[in-house]
């Protein structure tokens, strides 16, 4: 009996082992993934030079490390302990826990009681010259844009959370120093008369009426509501210049199937799902076009409350291309987002292939400005010689047998179609072809 009894825990500790083995290499059950969960070690090459020089040993050290079966299990029973018994502490300092099982962006909150300006300016006065600034420079920005190019520059403040549910925060002492950012921005982009759309007066106003939450309480980015916003934006594009664009048509709001975590929540990686009936919503939308109906191209520069543009509005059918500046250091060009990095890119060939460009920030973001965006376009569409390699490239594009042979030269350059397109076009102007 005590030998059979051995060899059982022998064949169950070899099967366990076998298992473990083939999840950590080829990773067959994808249980409890982790969200955001970026792996960094490359898998393991074996050869002769790495393993005497103890580089291999290295590698598999740092793939283990990343790749071992029980990780995200591990991961997330430490934060569920975390969450649980240490005051809903979280693995992620973006988040901050409110009442009632609500979950806010922690600048969002600090915005909400004037502390998140506090690092970056020491007095109201210091705020407001930053602000002043940055619009005196977005409207120069747009004079020219508009005047030279026929390209129309506005701006969209989105609503933050914080402001539209301030009963769910958690306590915190105010700080009266600073005046709001965002609130600073509309009210100079009014008193300039540049293009804006506020958005958080609006949300405000319902809020309490809505028969639906505007956000939910376990994520912090706007949900259904945003169509309203989009649609707004969308017909102030249009009323700048009359272009054309086809009409957003709102049919109505209904209950999504989708069932999983929220958005802050699958955040948290935690075991068990957090209480929360809060039933989610998505709208149903169509586009009226006509023969006179025009779809622009445009180009958004701002944040990931964009995102809600990207899965609820039918893109193809009210624009011709998309294009997204995240953050102003990731580039998501067209609608299949090939993604760059906006330093590797032309940006001026962008920005003046755009009907439309959008400086679109949520409350607490706006502490920023443009993030550069408006220094940079500036500065560049002031050089002539930019200007010239930034048309030029636009217009090679615009010609599929043209683009078909730089495809083939970054190919066998082997570097982007981008980057050999600005090289083309450079070379044709040195050579005043």
């Amino acid at each position: 009996m005590e030998i059979r009894l051995k060899n059982i825990l022998k064949i169950i500790t070899i099967v366990v082992l076998a298992l473990l083995t083939i999840q950590t290499t080829w990773h067959p059950f994808e249980y409890l993934k982790l969200k955001n969960d970026s792996k960094d070690a490359p898998k393991p090459e074996l050869s002769f030079k790495n393993y005497c020089e103890g580089e291999y040993q290295k590698q598999v050290d740092n793939y283990l490390r990343e790749n071992y079966a029980t990780r995200a299990l591990c991961i997330r029973i430490g934060n569920q302990y975390d969450y649980t018994f240490k005051n809903k502490k979280t693995c992620n300092p973006f988040l901050m826990p409110g009442k009632d099982n609500w979950m806010y962006y922690a600048p969002g909150v600090r915005d909400y009681y004037g502390l998140e300006g506090l690092s970056k300016f020491k007095t109201d006065q210091e705020l407001r010259d930053f602000v002043d600034n940055q619009v005196d420079m977005l409207n120069e920005l747009r004079n020219i844009l508009k005047n030279d190019y026929g390209i129309e520059l506005l701006s969209f403040i989105g609503p933050d959370k914080p402001f539209i549910y301030p009963e769910h925060l958690p306590d915190m002492e105010r700080d009266t120093t600073l005046g709001n950012a965002a609130d600073y921005f509309a009210q100079r982009f009014a008193e300039t008369g540049f293009p804006n759309i506020d958005m958080k007066p609006w949300y405000q106003a319902i809020a309490d009426t809505s028969k639906r939450l505007l956000f939910m309480p376990m994520d912090s980015h706007w949900q259904y509501a945003s169509v309203w916003g989009y649609d707004s934006l969308f017909r102030m594009m249009n009323s700048l210049n009359d272009f054309g664009i086809p009409q957003m048509k709102i049919n109505g709001i209904k209950e999504s199937k989708f069932k999983g975590r929220q958005d802050d929540e699958a955040t948290l990686n935690l075991l068990f799902k957090v209480p929360n009936d809060t039933p989610l919503y998505t709208a149903d939308i169509s586009v009226i076009s006509d023969s006179t109906s025009r779809k622009p191209k445009v180009m958004f520069v701002g944040d990931s409350f964009i995102f809600a543009y990207e899965w609820l509005i039918p893109k193809k059918e009210l624009t011709s291309y998309y294009e997204n500046w995240f953050y102003y250091d990731k580039a998501y060009k067209g609608f299949d987002k090939t993604l760059y990095k906006v330093n590797e890119i032309n940006k001026l060939r962008s920005i003046l292939n755009a009907d439309f460009i959008v400086v679109y920030s949520v409350g607490y973001q706006w502490y920023h400005g443009t993030r550069g965006f408006v220094e940079d376009a500036l500065a560049s569409i002031k050089d002539p010689e930019q200007v010239e390699v930034a048309l030029l490239m636009n217009h090679i594009e615009s010609d599929s047998e043209w683009m078909k042979t730089i495809k083939e030269k970054a190919e066998n350059n082997n570097i982007s179609v981008e980057k050999q397109l600005e090289l083309d076009a450079k070379w044709m102007i040195e050579h005043n072809n």
